[in-house]
Formats: C-alpha cells, structure tokens, sequence
C-alpha cells in the first residue's frame, strides 16, 4: 500500500511540474506574439521587435481566390510593414490597434501552435493559425496562415 502512495504521489508530482512548465512555455509564446507580431507588426511597425520574434525562414501562406497558395517571406512580410508606415496606416493611433484572443495554444517540447481571433476596432477580422518553435534564443514565430472572417 505504502508503494501504491508513494508511486502516485510521484507521477502527480510530475504531472503538476510538467503543468508548471507548460504554462511557463505558453506565457512565453504569448509575449512573442504580443511584442514581435501585434507591436511590431500590426501597431507599431517596429523591424526590431519583428526581428527578435520571428525566425528568418518565416512563411506566411496565403490561400488565393483561385485555390493556389501564395508564400510570403520574412523580408515581403516587413515590407508590407514598411509600406503601412509609408502609408500612415502604422503606427496606429490609440483605439485603433489591433489585439488578439488566444483561442488555444497547444505545447509539445520545443514545438507549438496557436489559433488566435485578430481583432480591430472591435469586430474580428481573421483567424490566424501560428507556429512557432523554440530555440536556444527563444520561441520564435516560423509560419503563418489564416482565414478571413466573412468570407
């Protein structure tokens, strides 16, 4: 019986610190995305805070009206950025940002996945699908897809 006790309080013991670090993981995933994609890209377009979040080899994929699929570089996606600034679309005055609601993230090791409703002036615009994967600096955002809301 004694072995019984012990033997589960040692597998709830692990079960609770892989909780623990599951949840560490996933706060760390949030702030990517809320510092790299919504402040650098989406309201401030800021190329440093893009930088540090996503990782070179970034994909967006874009699912066209013909049903082929676009890929949109790292570089072609700061370049949108740029031309936002240009256009005086970024920075984003107060009460026109862009902000997000998690809807899952899902966590195994060094891989994740997150679906999050992108949401501006209140209504939601998208579903964006992410995945990220950490490395030794960090999680870092490698792909991007998407849905518009609507269509």
């Amino acid at each position: 019986m004694k072995k019984l006790v012990l033997s589960l309080v040692i597998a709830l013991t692990g079960l609770w610190a892989s909780a623990q670090s599951d949840k560490k993981e996933v706060e760390a995933i949030k702030k990517v995305i809320e510092t790299a994609y919504l402040n650098g890209v989406q309201n401030i377009g800021n190329m440093d805070l893009i930088d540090a979040g996503f990782h070179p080899d970034f994909r967006m994929q874009v699912l066209e009206k013909d049903g082929s699929l676009s890929n949109v570089s790292l570089d072609e996606f700061k370049q949108r950025v740029k031309n936002n600034i240009d256009k005086g679309v970024l920075p984003r005055p107060e009460g026109k940002q862009v902000s997000v609601e998690f809807l899952s993230i899902d966590v195994s090791k060094y891989a994740a996945t997150l679906k999050m409703d992108y949401i501006l002036e209140g209504k939601s615009v998208y579903i964006d699908y992410m995945q990220l994967y950490k490395f030794p600096e960090g999680w870092k955002i490698v792909n991007k897809i998407y849905y518009t809301v609507g269509d």
